[in-house]
Parts: structure tokens; C-alpha cells; sequence
């Protein structure tokens, strides 16, 4: 073996730096290069990170009994060979830059990840941190890697990114992520033109299915809409839950306006077939303001509250149905005292002679609701108990922009 206490050098991480230096001091000071090495052999086998030493040819000279462990084999099935007996086929390109990196003198040390085959077959994640242990001249003699099994820290780290970024109750897109890729694609056709929409669905009546239902069959119905709305969802959109019974969808990158409202009539399609919850059918609806986006230098905040008027108009043409933002609905919706984009916090209207329903969330009650519900107590004759279909509003013809 190679005694390291004749070069220059250091070896990474900090930890083995240290005891590496601290061995090499002492060697110098009684100048006995074999107890030196001696040293080195020990501290190299008995740390607990699987440590490996390679030659300028990236073949392997050595490796400690933690380094074996972890990919699964012995020594001698591993020493002597380059680094494809344990690196993952697609990651080799990974090592081998970082070694001609400190090959060619452009660096000192280098850390990077990828994954490495256990004997078995399985693959994990590794971190390794790899330095150059150099002569007087400065030339590179061998290279020292010291290896650490991520797959857990990296799998932690994906979950909690992936709950910072989705709904808890149904696994969708949340507010932050739709606001990412909503900017990313408002950039995207900034530069490349073409048409972007943001659609704004609000369940019909919901509250009925909570109050007749229970809040958990509720919760139910909100994730059989979001797996059914998945289904029609393309790679490229994204559906997000906004909140409360409502959700946004994303159409991005679309050749042509009409495919917007294209989109919103697959997503009320896909509410045809009732839902069975609890032994009941459930029959629900929604309504949908659509606006879009040109690549233009629009604020995204003000589409979601272009979104909500022309959603807030969808309420209040009868519900069920879809319908394109126009410049005069957020003026409409101001003036009947609604406050478009303000993310599901809304004030109720003033009365009208043909009041349009307020949607102010499912925790507010709505004039409609109650009206349908009395209707249908009075058929029933049992006040509050749950009946086999719900929420069966007219379906009436589509508003088109003129």
C-alpha cells in the first residue's frame, strides 16, 4: 500500500483530514514512514464511512470493511476494478467526470451523489466526497473517497417537499405549487408565444352533501372529484385544490383559445356519473370560470381574480356550466359587493330581486341550498336524512364570448 505520509495533501471529509494529518505530524517528527503507514491502515479500516482508495486510473487499491458492507462484497471482488462492479450503469458518467476533475488538477476535492448496486441488485443513493492525495511536485498519486448511504435522508427529504408542495386530503397540487407553475409557464410563453388558462372550479351546493352527509363523507366526495378531474388532467396542466370545495387547473401551453373552454367542459363531464358515498348517490356539479392568457407581462394574481368574477358570473347565469372571463365581469362583481381573487374569502352580495348564490365557502350557508333542501324535506317528509340523489341543479346551455 501506498504510504501517504511521503505526499502532500488532504483527504475529505474533515474528520478523517484530521486524523490523517495528525498521523503524518507524528510520523515526521520520529521520521519513521512505516509506523506512519501504519497509522493511516488503522484509521482507514476502522472508520465507520465505507472509505475507498483508486489509482489515477479510477481502479480501486483499497477498501475498509464498511466500504464492503455496504455494496455487498469482498474485498477481492472489488479490489483491482473500476468503480462499475458497484456504480449504478446510468451514474457512471457522475464518477467519472468528478475523477477527471481532480485528475487534471481543476480541483482538490469534489462531492457528488448518485447510486451505487448492492451484490443483490438493489440500488441506493451515496454521497461521496472524494480529494487528491498529491506528491511534492504536486501531482496526484491516489484519490481517497469517503462514502455515506443517503437513501433515507433522501426519501425523508422528498416527502416532506412533497407535503410542502400538496393537499393533505387529496394529494393535489396546493396553492404554492400551482403559483410555481403557473409563473413557469407564464414564462415559458412569454418567450415562445401561444396561450395559457387558468380555470377556477367551485363545487355546486356542497355545502348540502357536509350538512345532510357528514363533513368525513364530505372529505370522501372531494377526493373522488380529484382522482376523477386527474383523469382528464394532461401531463403538461396542472390541478390544484384551492381550498374549501374549490380548485384551479392550469391549461398551459395551449394552441389555441377554444381549447380552454375545451378543458372546462372535460372537467364537467367527467361529473355526470353520480357518486356512491355511504351506501348514497351523490350527483354533483360545478361551475367554472375560465380566463386566458396571452404571453403577455400580466400579473398571475390578477388571472385568478379574472378566474373569479368570471366564475362568480357561472354562479350567477344558474350554476353548472362554464364561462370566458370578459373585461366587465370583475366590474359587476365589485359592484354587487364580491371581492374578485380574494382566495376563497368572499363578501356576500346585497340582496337582489334574482340574487345570485354567494360563494363564500362551505361554511356559509346559501339561499339556493336552502331553498332546494326545504323543497326536497317537503317530498321526503324527514327533514335532514340522507337521500339518494343530491344536487341535481338544471343543466342549461353554455355562455360563449361573443
Amino acid at each position: 500500500m501506498i504510504n501517504p505520509y511521503r505526499t502532500r495533501g488532504a483527504a475529505d471529509p474533515a474528520s478523517f483530514e484530521a486524523e490523517l494529518h495528525a498521523v503524518e505530524a507524528e510520523a515526521a517528527v520520529v521520521d519513521a514512514p512505516a509506523n506512519g503507514e501504519q497509522r493511516f491502515r488503522l484509521a482507514f479500516e476502522q472508520r465507520m464511512a465505507g472509505t475507498i482508495l483508486v489509482d489515477t486510473e479510477n481502479k480501486v487499491l483499497e477498501v475498509n470493511d464498511a466500504f464492503c458492507q455496504m455494496v455487498g462484497r469482498n474485498r477481492d471482488e472489488i479490489v483491482g476494478k473500476g468503480s462499475e462492479v458497484f456504480t449504478h450503469p446510468e451514474d457512471l458518467d457522475i464518477s467519472e467526470e468528478a475523477h477527471r476533475r481532480l485528475t487534471s488538477g481543476e480541483v482538490d476535492q469534489v462531492s457528488y451523489t448518485e447510486r451505487y448496486l448492492h451484490k443483490d441488485g438493489r440500488a441506493f443513493d451515496v454521497e461521496v466526497s472524494k480529494s487528491a492525495l498529491r506528491d511534492a511536485t504536486g501531482s496526484a498519486l491516489y484519490f481517497i473517497s469517503s462514502v455515506r448511504d443517503v437513501t433515507e435522508e433522501r426519501a425523508r427529504s422528498a416527502q416532506l417537499s412533497y407535503q410542502a408542495m400538496h393537499d393533505s386530503l387529496t394529494g393535489l397540487a396546493n396553492r404554492v405549487l400551482f403559483e410555481d407553475r403557473l409563473s413557469q409557464a407564464h414564462a415559458r410563453t412569454a418567450r415562445r408565444g401561444g396561450w395559457n388558462a387558468v380555470l377556477m372550479l367551485d363545487l355546486d351546493d356542497f355545502k348540502a352533501v357536509n350538512d345532510h352527509l357528514g363533513h368525513l363523507v364530505g372529505d370522501e366526495l372531494l377526493v373522488a372529484l380529484a382522482r376523477r378531474f386527474e383523469e382528464v388532467t394532461r401531463a403538461s396542466d396542472t390541478l390544484c385544490r384551492f381550498g374549501g370545495d374549490e380548485f384551479i387547473y392550469l391549461a398551459a401551453e395551449l394552441a389555441s383559445p377554444a381549447q380552454a373552454e375545451e378543458v372546462a367542459e372535460r372537467l364537467l363531464g367527467v361529473l355526470t356519473e353520480p357518486f356512491t358515498l355511504a351506501g348514497t348517490r351523490v350527483q354533483q356539479h360545478a361551475s367554472i370560470g375560465v380566463v386566458v392568457l396571452e404571453g403577455t407581462s400580466t400579473d398571475w394574481t390578477e388571472l385568478i381574480q379574472d378566474a373569479d368574477a368570471a366564475l362568480y358570473e357561472a354562479k350567477r347565469q344558474g350554476k353548472d356550466r362554464h364561462v370566458l372571463y370578459t373585461p366587465t365581469m370583475r366590474q359587476q362583481a365589485t359592484i354587487v359587493g364580491r371581492v374578485p381573487g380574494n382566495w376563497g374569502q368572499r363578501l356576500a352580495p346585497p340582496p337582489l330581486a334574482d340574487p345570485p348564490p354567494s360563494r363564500s365557502g362551505a361554511d356559509t350557508p346559501r339561499s339556493s341550498d336552502t331553498a332546494y333542501w326545504e323543497r326536497l324535506n317537503s317530498r321526503t317528509g324527514s327533514p335532514g336524512t340522507p337521500v339518494e340523489a343530491v344536487q341535481q341543479p338544471e343543466r342549461r346551455g353554455r355562455w360563449r364570448q361573443p
